[in-house]
C-alpha cells in the first residue's frame, strides 16, 4: 500500500493540489490576522466552518482531474492492480494532505498568537486538541468528496460538499440532533474544546454546548462513517471498466 501512496504522490508532484496544502492555512492566518485580538477566535471558526471544507473538496477534486482530465482513467483501470488498493492510497493521501494543512494552520495561528495577542483565551493546547479533533472528524469528507468528483465533476462537489458544509455546519450544530449530521460534527465538537459558538463567538460560561461529553460520540461516528465511506466507494471504484 506504501507503494501505492508513494505512486500517487508523485501523479501530484507540481500540481495546485499539492500547493493548496501550503496556500490554504496561509491564506486563513492571513486574512485572521486583519481581525487583530481575534486572530485565533476567527482563525480557528472560519478554518473549519468554510475553508477547511473547501481545501478538502478542492483537493480531492484536482486530484480526481488528474486522472479524469486527459485519460479518463485509461491509465489506471487497464492494469493488473488491485482498483481498490488504488482509490484506497488516494484516500489516504489526501488525509496525508489535510493533516500536513492542519498541522500549518496550528503552527500558524499559533505563531500569530504569540506575536499579536499572547494573552488570547484559547491555549496553545487546546488549539492543537481542536486540530487533532478536526482531521479525525473531517476524515469521512474525503472519500465522498472523491467519489462526487469522479461521478458528477468538480463544481458539483464543490457546490454538494461546501454548500452544505457551511449551511449544516452552522445551523446543525446547535441542535439536539447535530450527531445525525455528519457536516455540523467538527462544528459542535469545536464548542466544548475551544470554547466557540458556531457563530464564531465565544462560549458564555455554562453553555450548554461547552460540554464535553459529545466529543468521544463524534470522534466515533467520524471513524465509523470514515470507513464506511472507504470500504463502500473502493467496492464501487473495482467495478469501474474503461469507456
Amino acid at each position: 500500500m506504501l507503494n501505492f501512496i508513494k505512486a500517487e504522490n508523485l501523479k501530484c508532484r507540481r500540481t495546485f493540489a499539492k500547493k493548496l496544502v501550503f496556500i490554504a492555512p496561509l491564506l486563513t492566518v492571513l486574512l485572521s490576522g486583519i481581525s487583530g485580538m481575534y486572530l485565533v477566535q476567527n482563525g480557528y471558526n472560519w478554518w473549519y466552518t468554510i475553508l477547511f471544507p473547501g481545501f478538502i473538496t478542492l483537493t480531492t477534486a484536482l486530484i480526481n482531474q488528474i486522472e479524469e482530465k486527459k485519460l479518463r482513467y485509461r491509465s489506471v483501470l487497464p492494469l493488473p492492480v488491485s482498483l481498490q488498493k488504488v482509490w484506497i492510497s488516494k484516500i489516504l493521501l489526501i488525509a496525508v494532505y489535510t493533516s500536513a494543512a492542519c498541522i500549518l494552520h496550528l503552527a500558524g495561528i499559533s505563531l500569530g498568537k504569540f506575536l499579536m495577542n499572547p494573552a488570547a483565551t484559547i491555549a496553545v493546547s487546546q488549539m492543537a486538541e481542536a486540530t487533532l479533533i478536526l482531521i479525525i472528524a473531517s476524515l469521512w469528507q474525503i472519500p465522498f468528496c472523491l467519489f462526487l468528483s469522479k461521478k458528477l465533476g468538480l463544481m458539483a462537489a464543490m457546490l454538494i460538499n461546501l454548500g452544505a458544509g457551511i449551511m449544516l455546519g452552522i445551523l446543525a450544530a446547535t441542535e439536539s440532533f447535530w450527531w445525525a449530521c455528519p457536516y455540523s460534527w467538527t462544528t459542535r465538537l469545536m464548542c466544548p474544546v475551544l470554547g466557540i459558538l458556531p457563530n464564531g463567538t465565544l462560549a458564555p460560561q455554562g453553555d450548554a454546548l461547552l460540554n464535553p461529553g459529545v466529543i468521544p460520540l463524534g470522534i466515533v461516528l467520524s471513524i465509523a462513517l470514515f470507513l464506511l465511506l472507504l470500504a463502500t466507494t473502493a467496492k464501487w471504484f473495482q467495478r469501474q471498466e474503461v469507456k
